[in-house]
């Protein structure tokens, strides 16, 4: 697996917000939040006052894309290259206003902070007031201006992959064949978590979709090729009333070839859940010398293993 490169472009306008623009593109993860906290890291800036622009061409440099859980690992890095660049320029003008070393001071809470118990501050929009409409005020050798661009690649190109582990508690009720989730736990390790919020949301997410896959979304057609799940009538997706009671465990464990030791973390929500779910589901089977091998598990074919069992046709 090749993971490629990603770059980002960052600049703060004469106001002190920061603009980010990446090729990445965002279809639920919650990018627009988890980039600008790296920016954020970074720069000692409110992610309040932090744009993220996804995915624009007229815009952003140039990108691999979102695939492979690569999105936080790999824009994630590239924000937070550009922006070590950024607080460096911004460090240098600010260090010279307050009239010290570059050494002497260090980014927080929005500013540059001489690094002094009590010690003089200018905040960012001053220090982009200066970049933009007062060159006179820039130390010897800073060019006007507060933008960047930086590419970032793995230390290597393997990827950084999550682990998840699933386990499913089921009751099937054998007049209707139904399954029940009772309990559900997943043990997930998706390195350095940058918003547990998010992180939890997307488990949750994967896991709605799994049990999708599991027990309810099946597209069948009549021998003509028609569908006959032409609507959500036919068709269920998992809602609040699918979900089971969940309990979600984190195994922090940085990776050592990403900034930051972010891994990715998609699969480890959606791809565990049918497998648990079919496991116990035919645990529970098993002793009526039942088993259902085929996704949906959806009553129907529950209840057709249970006749082939008790016909002794058991696997037919």
């Amino acid at each position: 697996v090749v993971f490629g490169y990603e770059q980002a472009a960052l600049q703060m306008t004469p106001d002190g917000m920061l603009i980010i623009d990446v090729p990445i593109q965002n279809h639920g993860q919650g990018l627009e939040t988890t980039l600008a906290q790296v920016a954020s890291e970074e720069l000692g800036i409110d992610p309040a006052h932090v744009v993220v622009r996804h995915g624009d061409t007229s815009l952003a440099p140039y990108g691999m894309g979102t695939f492979a859980s690569r999105s936080m690992v790999m824009s994630g890095g590239a924000v937070g290259c550009a922006s070590a660049l950024l607080a460096e320029k911004i460090s240098k003008i600010g260090a010279h206003l307050l009239q010290v070393s570059i050494d002497a001071v260090r980014l927080e809470g929005g500013f540059v902070v001489v690094n002094a118990p009590g010690g003089a501050k200018i905040s960012l929009t001053e220090v982009a007031v200066a970049a933009f409409l007062r060159p006179e005020r820039l130390p010897d050798g800073v060019d006007p201006g507060l933008s960047v661009i930086a590419s970032y690649r793995t230390s290597k190109d393997t990827g950084a992959w999550s682990y998840g582990t699933h386990a499913a508690l089921v009751a099937v009720d054998k007049g209707t064949g139904l399954v029940k989730i009772l309990d559900y736990v997943i043990a997930h390790d998706c390195g350095t978590i940058v918003n547990p919020m998010i992180v939890d949301g997307q488990m949750m997410g994967g896991l709605a979709q799994g049990i999708g896959t599991a027990l309810y979304e099946e597209m069948p057609y009549n021998s003509d090729g028609q569908p006959l799940a032409s609507t959500f009538m036919d068709y269920l997706v998992p809602g609040a009333s699918e979900m089971p009671k969940t309990k979600i465990e984190h195994f922090s464990l940085p990776s050592p070839i990403t900034r930051y030791g972010i891994k990715g973390m998609g699969e480890g929500g959606a791809i565990p859940p049918p497998a648990s779910i079919c496991n116990a589901v035919n645990d529970a089977l098993r002793r009526l010398g039942a088993s259902v091998n085929e996704t949906p598990m959806t009553p129907d074919r529950i209840i057709r293993a249970l006749i082939d069992a008790d016909a002794g046709k058991v696997g037919a």
